[in-house]
């Protein structure tokens, strides 16, 4: 996984070092040709791109998220108000891919309109698989969340072996889209909040497939 910091010179020296006083570790330089810095599983670029494995701990990525925006650190993706999750290619197998292809193709509407965004463009490179899909990057949960998101789509269309990419029409969009998430693996208290988050944008009840039966909206 990727977070684009986009510093260089001294302020990157002073984001290498903040990482390094937030997980009390040490850092390590690489020098040519690299240039990059190492601090325990994180790499960081000479463009301040911090990178780390896909299956790094949660709550240390959300620690250090949260540590480095108290410190002033905010990141960027494609351009100053967007983040892009990258996963490594080798993550996946051409099936694989084509899977997470017709997934996201399946669930199109509902994945834009909880988004916010209009294009689910998938950048596939020899290295990574980039998501260029999210806005909101400024704020932890949102990107825990979405970095949850990213990561299960990965792993359900590497776990099933035919996806379909026909998309059904939905009438009530929270109630389709919160039992998609709890197929992602969205499930218990635990996740409420990244529930809530996805679930934000849409309408309709997620406690109710028919909200004329009434009820509190449980998200």
């Amino acid at each position: 996984m990727q977070i684009d910091y986009n510093v260089t010179g001294r302020e990157r020296k002073r984001l290498v070092q903040t990482i390094a006083e937030i997980m009390e570790c040490e850092t390590k330089y690489n020098g040519a040709p690299t240039f990059a810095y190492e601090v325990d599983y994180f790499t960081i670029d000479k463009n301040g791109v911090l990178s780390f494995d896909d299956c790094a701990d949660s709550e240390e990525i959300e620690k250090l998220i949260e540590g480095l925006a108290e410190r002033g650190f905010e990141f960027d993706g494609y351009d100053k108000t967007a983040l892009t999750i990258e996963m490594p290619r080798s993550f996946f197998t051409d099936t694989a891919l084509e899977n997470l292809s017709r997934l996201v193709e399946s669930k199109g509407s509902l994945l834009k309109k909880a988004l916010g965004i209009t294009d689910l463009s998938i950048l596939k490179g020899e290295e990574t698989v980039s998501f260029p899909w999210f806005s909101d990057a400024s704020d932890p949960d949102p990107l825990k969340a979405y970095t949850h998101l990213v990561t299960a789509l990965c792993e359900m269309a590497k776990s099933l072996h035919r996806v379909s990419a026909v998309e059904k029409p939905v009438e009530n969009e929270k109630y389709a889209f919160r039992c998609f998430l709890l197929r992602l693996g969205f499930i218990g208290s635990e996740y409420k909040t990244e529930r809530k988050i996805l679930l934000s944008k849409l309408t309709g009840s997620s406690a109710f497939r028919n909200p004329a039966n009434g009820g509190a909206d449980d998200e």
